[in-house]
């Protein structure tokens, strides 16, 4: 019986690649990786964490901020059309590998908006990776058959706070792979988060030295 098990979650595996834990933990760390460059480099905006972009149009409401409140406005409602054109693609693209393609936008708008100049408004560039970011999102939302989020992190940190407290106070067992699986998408997501910080740190202080070694030529 247990063997058959075993075989059963090998297949499994296989036969759903999309619900992998690298694949999964890969997306998140992207996630917090484009989050991080919208917030610190886009006028404090998040690209996927639409709570805060509320919280944010909210004081930028308050202050009688208009491009503050266009840049939040903006990024949840190309969010929500994200989210939307997931649903038209998975309904008529019925091909098994259907979420690979789904991938190509956010790609694409990353390339682009990294040749960029900081000169483009930033209600130009957050919405369109938020669209791109509600795509992955939604076409890749399971872990191993367990529901995720890759784009923001906090639904993930609950689950795996609460697995962990089943597992070690309610003595659930079952409930130790989902606990480890949440945790690694927590982690995955402050990872990319600190290393996209570190690398715009870097990337803006070395183009200060270019500009001022050019300026003394």
């Amino acid at each position: 019986m247990n063997e058959e098990m075993n075989l059963k979650e090998i297949f499994n595996k296989y036969e759903r690649p999309a619900e992998s834990r690298q694949l999964a933990c890969a997306l998140t760390f992207c996630g917090g990786f484009v989050d991080a460059y919208t917030y610190i480099q886009r006028g404090h905006t998040l690209s996927a964490g639409q709570t805060g972009n509320i919280i944010f149009f909210s004081s930028a409401l308050a202050d009688h901020n208009i491009a503050g409140m266009i840049n939040r406005s903006s990024t949840f409602i190309a969010f929500s059309l994200g989210l939307l054109v997931v649903g038209l693609f998975h309904k008529y693209v019925k091909g098994y590998y259907w979420r690979v393609f789904c991938l190509f936008p956010i790609l694409a708008i990353c390339l682009i908006v990294g040749f960029l100049p900081r000169s483009v408004p930033n209600y130009y560039i957050v919405p369109a990776i938020a669209f791109g970011l509600a795509i992955q999102n939604a076409s890749f939302s399971k872990i191993e058959g367990m529901g995720y989020n890759n784009a923001f992190t906090t639904g993930n940190l609950k689950k795996s706070v609460v697995a962990w407290s089943a597992f070690f106070f309610g003595e659930d067992k079952s409930q130790h792979t989902a606990a480890v699986n949440y945790m690694l998408l927590v982690i995955s997501f402050g990872v990319g988060a600190i290393v996209s910080a570190i690398l715009q740190k870097f990337f803006v202080a070395d183009c200060k030295i270019k500009l001022n070694t050019s300026f003394k030529y």
